[in-house]
């Protein structure tokens, strides 16, 4: 198995929809090991992970990078952030994997880890959601093994 990885950064700010996810359309089942996000402006923000029940319609995702430059170029894994769009948001399930309140402060942010890491089934994804108007810039980063 091998690390990939990739950093972006979301900039839609609607509560409820996406700010990014990270999903898979072959026979893969990527373990996610990591996500990280953090405030790149002062406002306060409410982040979730959830689990999508349905693949939203995703434009131009960009495939996540290999840690190892000898590890082969991914293909079925992308991400999409919210500055590359999504013309359709991702169905959500109904609970959050994870959820976390952030003060208005510029820097603050979190890092989820998953020693053993959570699967992404095929077609499906993983959803990084705004669950309040957020900030407007936020860096995130999703670390996977495939």
């Amino acid at each position: 198995m091998a690390i990939y990885s990739i950093s972006r950064t979301a900039t839609v700010t609607t509560s409820g929809n996406a700010a990014g996810d990270v999903s898979v359309s072959t026979g893969l089942r990527p373990r996610v090991m990591e996500v990280g996000i953090f405030l790149g402006a002062a406002t306060a923000s409410t982040y979730a992970l959830n689990r999508s029940s349905a693949v939203g319609t995703r434009t131009s995702p960009v495939a996540l990078l290999p840690e190892d430059p000898a590890d082969p170029t991914l293909t079925g894994i992308t991400l999409v952030d919210s500055a590359i769009a999504f013309s359709v948001q991702p169905t959500l399930a109904s609970a959050d994997l994870r959820a976390i309140a952030l003060p208005a402060t510029i820097g603050t942010g979190m890092i989820w880890t998953f020693p053993r890491g959570l699967v992404i089934a095929t077609s499906g994804s993983l959803v990084i959601v705004n669950r309040a108007t957020n900030a407007a810039s936020a860096p995130f980063h999703i670390v996977c093994d495939v």
